[in-house]
């Protein structure tokens, strides 16, 4: 991606300062009492949704790789709680798991560029082998991610099953979806992307195909989130955005950048859309209430989460 344009860009969707200097949550700012009332009012039909991947060893991450897939271990298996009535046992089990190896909420700390990150916090003050001391996923945790969220199901309206790899979706794009689907996105809403991606993970059971199929949101889509003032950006692929054939370009993860670094919007990784999307196809409403809070671990830049669509 160009300098000019990108710096132009990030310029344009800076939000430092825009809710204090000492801001940790960026745009989930914008989801007040107005976008809560109308994320319930969104629960028309009681019909929920899982959108997040089962946490397993036959997760998406690939054997070596530095986010490694969960690992479950009963470290108390069939044991007494009182060892002089042994009738009565118990069990215990820890995990072991990258943070972002599956389903999972990138937080504001996640990327940054030029030593800075959100909201002007430099590197060298904000980051540590312990965690960060600021921007972490606990102030996305507390009080959680919840609004009305809306679907754009950019794979159906281009009459594929999954997108093409490298498939930049564009500003364009969003606005003619959301004028075919009839809904409205307001400040405040959660935006909720399908690129038919999950497809080959959730249904196929292949993580390689679904590793190399990487459609995705292209970065001028960050001027788009800013104007209609979205609080937050979920997809079904690896990264919400393209990943750029050209890996040395100086900008790998532009909308990263721009979303996390410049306008302070948390992005919503590896959401399993399928039955979701299938549902709003069936009934044409294409709007639910969207829950979906991280766990509050304290100094960490990413959290897993099991998202709920209430239709």
């Amino acid at each position: 991606m160009d300098r000019i344009d990108f710096e132009a860009m990030a310029e344009r969707v800076r939000n430092w300062g825009r809710w204090g200097h000492e801001d940790n949550r960026g745009t989930l700012n914008l989801i007040g009492p107005e976008a809560l009332r109308r994320g319930a009012a969104a629960a028309r039909r009681g019909k929920p949704f899982s959108l997040g991947l089962r946490f397993d060893r036959a997760g998406p991450q690939p054997a070596g790789n530095e986010r490694i897939n969960p690992q479950l271990f009963l470290h108390a298996l069939d044991k007494a709680i009182r060892p002089d009535f042994p009738r009565v046992r118990y069990n215990d089990d820890t995990v072991v798991m990258a943070l972002q190896c599956a389903t999972q909420w990138d937080a504001l700390s996640h990327v940054h560029y030029d030593g800075v990150l959100y909201n002007g916090c430099k590197a060298c003050d904000t980051l540590t082998p312990q965690g960060v001391r600021r921007l972490g996923v606990e102030h996305l945790a507390d009080p959680g991610i919840t609004s009305r969220g809306v679907l754009i199901d950019v794979a159906r309206h281009h009459g594929d099953a999954v997108l093409p790899s490298g498939h930049a979706i564009t500003p364009d794009d969003l606005t003619a979806i959301l004028e075919r689907q009839q809904v409205t996105v307001e400040p405040g809403d959660i935006l909720v992307v399908r690129t038919g991606a999950m497809r080959a993970l959730a249904i196929d059971g292949d993580a390689a195909t679904y590793r190399a199929v990487q459609p995705g949101l292209g970065p001028e889509c960050a001027e788009w989130l800013f104007d209609r003032q979205i609080a937050a950006v979920c997809a079904d692929n690896l990264a919400v955005e393209v990943l750029a054939r050209d890996a040395a370009q100086e900008y790998a993860l532009p909308l990263h950048a721009l979303c996390l670094r410049d306008m302070g919007m948390p992005l919503g990784e590896m959401f399993q859309l399928e039955a979701l999307a299938a549902d709003c196809a069936a009934d044409g409403c294409y709007e639910f209430l969207l829950c979906a809070p991280p766990l509050g671990f304290t100094g960490a830049v990413g959290s897993p989460v099991n998202p709920i669509a209430l239709k």
